[in-house]
């Protein structure tokens, strides 16, 4: 073989792996844009997702509760219109919206095949969002070397974010949950644990002692109080139940300061909430 010969095999390969790349990329961009409402739905929610650091697992939790809408619009349709006319009903959705592009008639388009697009969308997004996950963290996609820390920095950031919205709207996390566990705060990160929105910890982990670690301004006495009222609850439920005694909580405040009375009313108001019969909290005022 010569080297001409040789040359010319060797751009004849490069070409073909090329134009197969291209092609299957042509191929791609062609079934994303002909179902372009699941397209829509997918980007969505990879881009939601993104921005509030939320897990795959979250997008998939959604795409799991569309699916209840879908079974029951499927259920309507078929009542309706026997003999399984919801793949018709899709067909001719989808090519209205072709017929006529515009906002209106994309947008009814979307509305008419949104029970199935939705869930189909919401997944795929999950999809693509823990490949992404998948491919930064194991230095498969990025540019430059510090990618992964660069990406996870970010995303503990939208996550903290993310928390402190979810324990800031009004009633988001209550003081006892069902099943008797205490909500704690809203997640930030489970690792190697159930992902969920709002970490909670069972009534019977506090029965003994308490210690909590955290900085200044951390809000430890908050947690505590939280912790407190919770625990109270359960056990006095339990207690009204038959399934055990009356609880009986003693605080001792001694760090004083200008915000131990204040403080010391918010654990009693908790605590009355609760059902408790006499509350005595003295904060020690440091001298």
């Amino acid at each position: 073989m010569t080297l001409w010969s040789w040359l010319k095999l060797f751009v004849a390969l490069w070409l073909l792996r090329k134009i197969a790349r291209i092609t299957g990329w042509l191929l791609l961009v062609a079934v994303a844009v002909a179902a372009w409402p699941v397209t829509v739905t997918a980007a969505a929610g990879y881009l939601t997702a993104w921005l509030r650091g939320w897990p795959a697992v979250r997008l998939y939790r959604t795409a799991a509760w569309a699916l209840i809408i879908t079974g029951a619009w499927l259920t309507v349709l078929e009542v309706l219109v026997p003999g399984w006319a919801a793949a018709s009903v899709l067909g001719r959705a989808w090519a209205d919206g072709w017929d006529h592009l515009s906002a209106a008639s994309v947008t009814g388009a979307f509305m008419r095949v949104a029970p199935v697009a939705i869930p189909a969308g919401l997944g795929l997004g999950g999809l693509l969002w823990a490949w992404r996950i998948y491919a930064i963290t194991t230095g498969l996609g990025g540019i430059t070397a510090s990618a992964p820390m660069t990406f996870d920095a970010r995303q503990w950031r939208r996550q903290v974010r993310t928390a402190k919205g979810q324990i800031a709207a009004p009633g988001a996390v209550p003081l006892l949950g069902r099943g008797g566990v205490i909500p704690v705060g809203g997640t930030i990160r489970a690792i190697g644990h159930r992902w969920h929105q709002v970490f909670t910890i069972p009534a019977t982990s506090c029965a003994r002692h308490m210690v909590v670690v955290g900085s200044t301004g951390s809000g430890k006495t908050n947690l505590m109080i939280r912790l407190w009222a919770g625990w109270f609850t359960a056990t006095l439920q339990a207690s009204r139940a038959g399934r055990g005694h009356r609880p009986l909580l003693i605080v001792l405040d001694c760090k004083g300061g200008r915000d131990a009375r204040r403080k010391a009313d918010r654990t009693r108001r908790l605590l009355y909430g609760a059902g408790a019969r006499r509350v005595a909290i003295c904060p020690v005022e440091a001298r």
